[in-house]
């Protein structure tokens, strides 16, 4: 991807979250939920695998990392702050699969554009496994059983 798209992309991105603020969809008062977001199973439907780690990382590489940047640690932006998705401390809306196929899917704040038009629910959920690969070891998916530790369920 050349700079001159990467810059037409950023630009339509901070356009589409200045026109979402012009219409009035934003985060619900006095939380760090997104507003009128539905609520997803928190379980990643999708057995975890190397191929849907590969095709999440393929979304990924077209759709999130003009804001997260190429291995997820987010790119510095006078316009908006993507988070790191390597450091899920740093997750202001939640780190369960089901967060993250939400925030995905109907966006998250005013920065988070929502990408339902451009993937549908099992391709969210691939990149659901792929986010969760470049995680910490600790939150990894373990190997034998395929499941997930979030920042809520490893204390």
């Amino acid at each position: 991807m050349t700079i001159v798209q990467r810059v037409l992309q950023a630009a339509t991105l901070a356009s589409l979250g200045l026109a979402a603020a012009a219409t009035g969809q934003s985060e619900a008062p006095g939380t760090t939920e997104p507003a009128d977001a539905p609520a997803i199973a928190a379980v990643n439907p999708t057995p975890h695998s190397q191929d849907a780690e590969r095709r999440g990382r393929t979304h990924y590489l077209r759709h999130c990392q003009i804001c997260h940047g190429f291995d997820g640690r987010a790119l510095e932006n006078i316009d908006f702050e993507a988070a790191d998705l390597t450091d899920p401390d740093r997750w202001l809306f939640g780190t369960t699969d089901g967060d993250l196929f939400r925030n995905t899917k109907f966006g998250a704040g005013l920065d988070m554009p929502p990408f339902e038009a451009e993937l549908d629910d099992e391709e969210i959920w691939d990149l659901v496994h792929y986010l969760r690969s470049i995680g910490p070891r600790e939150l990894r998916p373990s190997p034998a059983e395929g499941t997930v530790q979030t920042k809520e369920n490893r204390r």
